[in-house]
């Protein structure tokens, strides 16, 4: 991913783009805070509470002002709603074949060893990292969130 982050920002000549690799848990970041901070897919590696310190980090990280948008597997359906909430997400998202993306087995896999969280378990941790939540979107599936969230000036 950061291979091909760095040749579309090469490919368009931008030159303010650092793609890095790095945990959030153990990324030591160098120079000026950035203005953007923007993960997809890789929070949900962490248990909630691990979520949280991460969060701060990121927090403390970025800039006043700057941007922190978040991607990833969040559910945002209730408790009581976990079941069918899961089988919507399944039957929605599951492809036939590997070749297509990831098939259902894979995506049971993900539910059973992955640590995914609620909408309602990750905003406050997003909160009270010191970040603002100026976007949510679900989706429409209820198993996928997209944050946009800012730091205080």
């Amino acid at each position: 991913m950061v291979d091909a982050i760095r040749a579309k920002t090469e490919a368009a000549e931008v030159t303010n783009v650092e793609p890095v690799q790095a945990g959030f848990l153990s990324y030591e970041h160098t120079g000026e805070a950035p203005d953007f901070v923007y993960t997809r897919n890789a929070l949900h590696h962490l248990p909630d509470f691990w979520k949280g310190i991460a969060l701060g980090r990121v927090a403390a990280l970025l800039a006043p002002g700057g941007t922190f948008q978040l991607r990833d597997l969040v559910f945002s359906f209730g408790l009581s709603d976990a079941a069918t909430g899961v089988d919507r997400w399944l039957r929605s998202s599951a492809a036939d074949r590997p070749e297509e993306g990831w098939t259902r087995a894979e995506l049971e896999t993900h539910l059973r060893d992955e640590y995914s969280t609620f909408t309602w378990l990750l905003e406050p941790l997003i909160e009270r990292a010191g970040l603002e939540i100026e976007t949510a979107d679900y989706g429409t599936v209820g198993a996928y969130a997209n944050y946009v969230c800012v730091k205080p000036s």
